[in-house]
């Protein structure tokens, strides 16, 4: 928090104090550990009285400590230390109150999607040929960028090989290369649980060769298609999380597959189902307007 911020918290607790009636030391269950004469507890605590509710007082201890020229504020995890070389134990009191208030009131913040997330995991596709289905197992790396509902989505992976069974028997060995480029939408009003989905188009870059056929040799080309993920992010701390979503991946142009003299012996799908696994990395998150 800026020394600012502080500083106009601090002016109106300032201005509340003074009406304010003594505290009993067990007012709201609120738990204030003092070390040093320098601010007062039982100011501290007037200052406190009726901003916490009894169960957020009784959660929170607020610790502060007296270091000379110095103070030391820590509430939870969050702390903080104010140059004060008067020692004004008044003005303590108040910049104490006000840190120990901005961490209490903090978990109720509504925070909007993070400012950039990077995602990068496992992904198992399946897809339907005319001889059964073939499973490919891959990883991703994937990206969003931008504070508000709407960001821009980029990711690259590798699918493969897998073996697609052919008619007659015949087997094909299959890599895939997509890249992806598209928007994200995110749900912006949900705390740890953030959902969102993804449309995007992709250039996929796909080699094909024959199993178990003599002069054979791996060819490759490059098709457009679309994605579209729908999925979750679970924050497990403020900056990392896990994330599950489904996929549909659309290539339209199917590869032909021949054998001579058999001839046309298959084709490539036209369309993958997978699910993503994912570990997260967010960037900052801000309150929405």
């Amino acid at each position: 928090m800026s020394v600012a911020a502080l500083a106009a918290i601090a002016a109106v607790l300032s201005t509340a104090a003074d009406a304010a009636p003594a505290a009993p030391a067990d007012v709201d269950g609120l738990t204030i550990d003092v070390v040093g004469a320098c601010p007062d507890a039982a100011t501290v605590r007037r200052l406190l009285t009726g901003l916490a509710s009894p169960d957020e007082a009784r959660a929170t201890p607020v610790k502060i400590e007296d270091r000379g020229a110095h103070l030391r504020i820590s509430v939870r995890d969050a702390a903080t230390t104010v140059d004060d070389p008067a020692r004004d134990c008044a003005a303590r009191a108040r910049v104490a109150a006000a840190f120990a208030t901005t961490e209490l009131l903090a978990q109720r913040i509504v925070l909007g999607p993070p400012d950039w997330t990077v995602e990068k995991g496992l992904i198992f596709e399946v897809a339907s040929t005319g001889s059964g289905a073939a499973w490919a197992p891959g990883a991703e790396f994937r990206g969003a960028y931008g504070r508000e509902r709407w960001s821009l989505y980029g990711s690259a992976g590798a699918r493969g090989p897998v073996t697609l069974p052919l008619e007659h028997g015949w087997q094909a060995e299959l890599l895939r290369f997509p890249l992806d480029g598209g928007a994200r939408i995110t749900g912006r009003r949900v705390s740890r649980f953030r959902p969102w989905l993804t449309i995007a188009a992709s250039l996929t870059i796909t080699g094909i060769m024959g199993s178990e056929l003599v002069q054979t040799e791996r060819e490759w080309r490059v098709d457009l298609g679309g994605l579209a993920m729908a999925g979750a992010t679970l924050r497990v701390t403020d900056r990392l999380g896990l994330s599950a979503a489904l996929t549909v991946r659309w290539q339209p142009r199917r590869y032909q597959l021949q054998v001579v003299p058999a001839g046309t012996v298959g084709e490539t799908p036209g369309w993958w189902f997978g699910l993503a696994l994912d570990y997260t990395i967010d960037g900052p998150r801000r309150s929405p307007p």
